[in-house]
């Protein structure tokens, strides 16, 4: 019985692991970085912001969509020189 369930869950983290690694060649590793760095900015922001240090928590919360608009500026012009 338990080695059924430990067959189980090796073959779920083995799909788990091929779907991350898929979708990672898929990103790439430059725009996963990127998206990590707005995930990181936002909870930065989000905490100076309930910290009260909400001036600080805006202005750092409004880089993230400039950094995604660059990033897909810089995907626009590279593909327009293809």
């Amino acid at each position: 019985m338990i080695k059924k369930y430990s067959q189980l869950l090796f073959f779920f983290i083995f799909e788990k692991i091929k779907f991350l690694m898929i979708f990672l060649k898929k990103i790439g590793l430059s725009n996963l970085l990127m998206l990590s760095l707005c995930i990181l900015i936002i909870i930065v922001a989000e905490y100076l912001f309930l910290s009260g240090n909400k001036l600080h928590g805006i202005f750092l919360g409004l880089w993230v969509p400039t950094l995604l608009g660059v990033l897909i500026f810089i995907k626009l012009i590279g593909r327009e020189r293809r």
